[in-house]
């Protein structure tokens, strides 16, 4: 095997660590072997190795493409030049992919095995609620958005996704996941714009197809 250097080390660890995000959301942590890792990542145990010396060594990756995530977020929320609409889908699909990919199983194995590192991602997410408390009260002082308690508004928010992405919620309701995310999104647009028809359609139908695409295949 030819020699690579740190950086192209450090991208074939984040290419791997995407390709596994979705078994660590569903099947967890803890009850998989290193041969379903290597197996998930389409590479041999030998191959594995060469990039990650255990199972807690890949779990810190996948949690650090994710805080990676977050903080690449919180840059495009503060984004002035992008409209609150704009900022306003993009909000929406980080609530959405966050709630995929930071599931109860795979918090639970991060807290069981790495430790550290689950304490990390709980900071990121506080941070995350403060962003998102800025954003929503930064647009009502703006006149974009009514008026409206912003701590109530991410409770709700983390309820709403939470349970969409719950198949079980889906069956019971006769939904489909695009409805689900669809029914939400009007839902929210109504409740927070004033004028939620300057919201993009095109723009919203494109938001919702990533977040579907995200949720069917590996990687984020």
């Amino acid at each position: 095997m030819r020699k690579i250097g740190p950086e192209e080390r450090g991208e074939m660890r984040r290419a791997f660590a995407k390709k596994i995000m979705n078994v660590m959301r569903t099947a967890g942590f803890g009850s998989l072997k290193i041969q379903d890792l290597a197996q998930a990542m389409d590479v041999s145990k030998a191959t594995l190795y060469n990039y990650f010396s255990s199972k807690e060594d890949i779990i810190t990756e996948v949690g650090k493409v994710y805080l990676d995530y977050l903080q690449e977020f919180d840059e495009k929320m503060k984004d002035t030049a992008s409209s609150y609409q704009e900022r306003f889908l993009k909000v929406f699909e980080q609530q959405a992919l966050s709630s995929i990919y930071t599931s109860g199983v795979f918090l639970n194995d991060l807290r069981a095995h790495c430790p550290y590192f689950y304490e990390k991602m709980s900071e990121a997410n506080k941070q995350r609620i403060i962003q998102l408390k800025w954003f929503y009260e930064e647009g009502m002082k703006e006149g974009v958005f009514h008026s409206l308690n912003a701590d109530i508004l991410i409770m709700q928010d983390q309820a709403a996704f939470q349970r969409i992405f719950d198949p079980g919620f889906l069956i019971e309701s006769g939904l489909t996941y695009k409805q689900a995310l669809a029914d939400l999104l009007k839902i929210k647009s109504i409740q927070l714009l004033k004028n939620a028809g300057d919201l993009d359609q095109k723009r919203a139908e494109g938001m919702m197809n990533h977040v579907l695409y995200k949720l069917s295949s590996s990687s984020m």
